[in-house]
Parts: C-alpha cells; sequence; structure tokens
C-alpha cells in the first residue's frame, strides 16, 4: 500500500466521531483513488490490492457493517472482469453505486420515518447516526413540529456533535447524560437509534442503546432503528470480537487497582424493537431474517 492510502486508511481508523454511512462514503473515495493510480499490468496484482486495503478498512472499524459491505460488493464485481483495465473500470462502478446507493437509502428511510414521528412529539436518540440526523431534518422540512432529547454517548460524546447539528437547522433539543436519557424514555412518543450493523443476533448501536430499548419496552414506547440494507452484516462473515478503548477515556490517571472497561458499542435483540426502518419501508424481525438469507458472502471475506 502507499503512504496516502495507509494515511487515509489510520485517519478512518481514528475517527470515532462519524457515523457508519460516513465512515463508508471516506472507504469507497480510498477505492476510488486505488483504481485511478493502479498501474497493475494484471487481474490479479488488483485483486490482491482490494483484498489488502478492504481487511484494513474492515479492521479499522470492525462493528461497522457498510465496509463490510462494500468491500463484498467490489468483490463480487471483479469476478466477471477479463483484464486489470476492466477490472478497474469494475471497482471504479462498483463504489460508485455504492456511494449513490448509500443517499438513495437515506432519502427512503428519512421519508419513511416522516410517518412515525408524531406532531409536537418528543423524540429520544441516542448518539449520533446521520441516518437519524437526515430523517429528522426531513421531517423539519415536512413542517413536522417535534423536540429531540439527545443522549451524549460517552465517552466519545458523539451525541453532543448531533445536538449541534439539529440546533443549528432550528430543532428544538436538548442534551442529557446516557443514565437521564434512559430514565426520560417514559416521556417520549418514540425513540429513533442508527445502527453500526444488524444481524440475526441483534442491533449493534453506540453503549446504551439496550438499556433505552429495555426502558422503551418498560414504557410501551416504540422504538426503531433507521437502518439500510448496506448495514446489514452478510451471514458467514465472521466480526471480531469488540476491542476495549481507551481507559483513559472514562477516567484519567485512575488509581491503582481500578479496572476500566470502555466498550463503544452494545447488542440489543430485534424482538426489543417496534420495527426496523429501511429503504424499503418499516420492516418486522422475521423481514430482516429473510432479507439476511438471500445476502451472499465472497468467500475471501469468509476468514481473516
Amino acid at each position: 500500500m502507499d503512504s496516502f492510502t495507509l494515511q487515509a486508511i489510520a485517519a478512518i481508523a481514528e475517527d470515532s466521531l462519524s457515523g457508519a454511512v460516513e465512515v463508508a462514503e471516506k472507504s469507497a473515495e480510498v477505492f476510488q483513488r486505488l483504481v485511478r493510480t493502479d498501474h497493475s499490468p494484471q487481474k490479479d496484482g488488483l485483486v490482491q490490492q482490494v483484498l489488502d486495503v478492504g481487511w484494513a478498512l474492515i479492521r479499522a472499524h470492525p462493528t461497522m457493517a457498510p465496509l463490510v459491505n462494500l468491500v463484498n460488493g467490489v468483490l463480487w464485481r471483479l469476478e466477471g472482469a477479463a483484464s486489470a483495465d476492466e477490472a478497474r473500470r469494475k471497482v471504479a462502478d462498483a463504489t460508485g453505486d455504492f456511494k449513490r446507493w448509500l443517499r438513495v437509502h437515506e432519502a427512503a428511510i428519512a421519508e419513511t420515518a416522516l410517518r412515525l414521528i408524531p406532531e409536537d412529539g418528543q423524540i429520544l436518540t441516542n448518539g449520533r447516526s446521520t441516518t437519524v440526523r437526515a430523517a429528522l431534518r426531513h421531517a423539519q422540512r415536512a413542517g413536522r413540529r417535534f423536540r429531540v432529547v439527545c443522549a451524549e454517548g460517552r465517552p466519545g460524546c458523539e451525541g453532543r456533535a448531533l445536538a449541534s447539528e439539529l440546533a443549528a437547522a432550528g430543532v428544538e433539543v436538548t442534551l442529557v447524560i446516557d443514565a437521564l436519557a434512559v430514565a426520560m424514555v417514559p416521556q417520549m412518543q418514540v425513540v429513533l437509534v442508527g445502527a453500526d450493523y444488524l444481524d440475526g443476533n441483534g442491533l449493534v448501536n453506540k453503549v446504551g442503546t439496550y438499556a433505552i430499548a429495555l426502558a422503551a419496552g418498560a414504557s410501551k414506547v416504540p422504538m426503531y432503528t433507521l437502518c439500510g440494507s448496506e448495514k446489514f452484516l452478510p451471514p458467514g462473515y465472521v466480526p471480531p470480537a469488540q476491542a476495549l478503548w481507551p481507559a483513559e477515556q472514562v477516567w484519567d490517571a485512575a488509581p491503582p487497582g481500578v479496572r476500566i472497561t470502555n466498550l463503544y458499542y452494545d447488542l440489543t435483540p430485534l424482538s426489543a424493537l417496534a420495527g426496523i426502518v429501511t429503504e424499503q419501508g418499516v420492516q418486522p424481525a422475521e423481514g430482516i431474517e429473510a432479507w439476511l438469507a438471500v445476502t451472499r458472502l465472497h468467500p475471501a471475506l469468509q476468514q481473516a
């Protein structure tokens, strides 16, 4: 890998603020630059570069399914290439299509989510999801009046960024600490959260999502994840165990004998959700299972 690609991947790995869609777009651009600068005389040389870059991107954010689906789609598209030149064109086409699909899915999800946002209602969200942000902005442009409560999303505090973005757009927003967000669920009309990935085991999202889901279930407040199919993890792909993040984010200079566990994501059973909002409308958990069943994982991604 050249130094520019290594630097780009390192920057993506260090990005703890951007949502899964934003990270996927940046990753697609890494592939687009790769094919613009590649001079491999044979297809196999480019395929190996795609694999090397693809695995590096996936490992940079192992909980973000769009990265797996981006690499998976590029690899399948390469299967039909007969030459290095054709392979480069196919990578460019695959990544361009992927970026377009991300925005098409986001717009379709926002339109579906509009009917879930009640007039003069209160909405709770957790962390920072660009898909949730797009849905709320769309509802505002449609004339819907509502108030948003953003959980801060410690330790990265991505919720602060979302609160700032919504306030700048003229949305009435309140930022609360994560524990208070759980306590405020009974006051809400709906909970909308994003997704890093979704598979047969459940929804993986910013830590605190599961606690909010339990509170929503107890309070009979409907909770939805806004999750395009690019966030469905292909069956057969086994994500690595979640890594611990720096202890200093939780407690700088903690005293000896205090063990700190700093995880960014948790798992929420799909049964705890009122529905999954996709580009094809609101789906029940059973519909997602059928969707996953027809997704093919490229053999090169079946093991690290």
